[in-house]
C-alpha cells in the first residue's frame, strides 16, 4: 500500500487525532456490543511482554507516534456467555518501524505460546500465521497475522474459551483486533466479528491516509 506521505501525522496530537478516528468502538463489531471500561486504554502506555511471557505496561517507545485501545464487550445472553474485544491502532514513525512491530508480534507467539495477561486472564496453545500482501488472499494491507489460543478468565466462568487476535499493517499503520471469550459462539461467529472490525478501521485508513494498492 502506497500512502500519501503529506497526509500522515508528524506530531503526538495530531497522530493521536488520527488514531482515535480510526479505532473500533462498540458498533463496528455488530448489534449488542457496548462499551467495556474503561473505554479508552491511556495513550502513553505500550504493552510489552517480558521474557517471562508475561505483560507489562510502559512508557511509550521512541518510535511510535500514538497508540489508542477501545475495549468492547458483548454481554452474556441465555447460554452465552460474554465477548470481550478490544481494537488497537498504533501509528509508527516510519513504515519500517510498523513493519518490525509485524515482525515482533509473530516471533512472541512463537517465543511464548503461553501467556499471562492480566492476574486473572491467561492464553495457551498460541499459534499464529503472517501473509504479505498478495499470499493467502490477503488483498487489503501490507501485511496479514492472525493468533489463536485458548482463552481462560474466571469472570467469565469456568473453562476455556476462545482467543482470536487478528493485526494488519498499511504503511506507518498497525490495526489489531483481539475476541476473547464466547461460550456457546462458534469461532466462525467470532472470526466474522473480528474481520468486520479489522474491515472497518482499514477502509478508516485508506480514507484518512489516501492509501493505494
Amino acid at each position: 500500500m502506497t500512502v500519501d506521505p503529506a497526509r500522515v501525522p508528524t506530531t503526538p496530537s495530531a497522530a493521536l487525532d488520527l488514531v482515535r478516528a480510526i479505532t473500533a468502538g462498540p458498533d463496528s463489531y455488530g448489534p449488542g456490543y457496548v462499551k467495556r471500561p474503561p473505554y479508552e486504554s491511556d495513550p502513553a502506555d505500550w504493552p510489552v511482554l517480558g521474557t517471562d511471557c508475561v505483560w507489562r505496561q510502559e512508557s511509550l517507545p521512541d518510535d511510535v507516534l500514538a497508540t489508542l485501545t477501545r475495549y468492547s464487550r458483548l454481554p452474556a445472553a441465555g447460554a452465552k456467555s460474554e465477548v470481550r474485544t478490544a481494537a488497537t491502532v498504533t501509528l509508527h514513525r516510519t513504515v519500517a518501524q510498523a513493519d518490525w512491530e509485524m515482525a515482533e508480534t509473530l516471533e512472541e507467539a512463537l517465543r511464548c505460546p503461553d501467556q499471562q495477561l492480566r492476574a486473572t486472564e491467561r492464553i495457551t496453545g498460541l499459534n499464529s500465521m503472517g501473509s504479505g500482501y498478495g499470499t493467502n488472499g490477503n488483498t487489503s494491507a501490507d501485511d496479514y497475522l492472525i493468533e489463536m489460543g485458548t482463552y481462560d478468565n474466571p469472570v467469565l466462568g469456568k473453562g476455556s474459551t476462545y482467543y482470536i487476535w487478528n493485526q494488519v499493517r498499511i504503511g506507518p499503520v498497525t490495526i489489531a483486533v483481539v475476541v476473547e471469550g464466547g461460550k456457546g459462539f462458534d469461532q466462525s461467529d467470532l472470526l466474522t466479528v473480528q474481520a468486520r472490525a479489522v474491515a472497518g478501521m482499514e477502509t478508516k485508513v485508506r480514507s484518512e491516509l489516501g492509501a493505494q494498492k
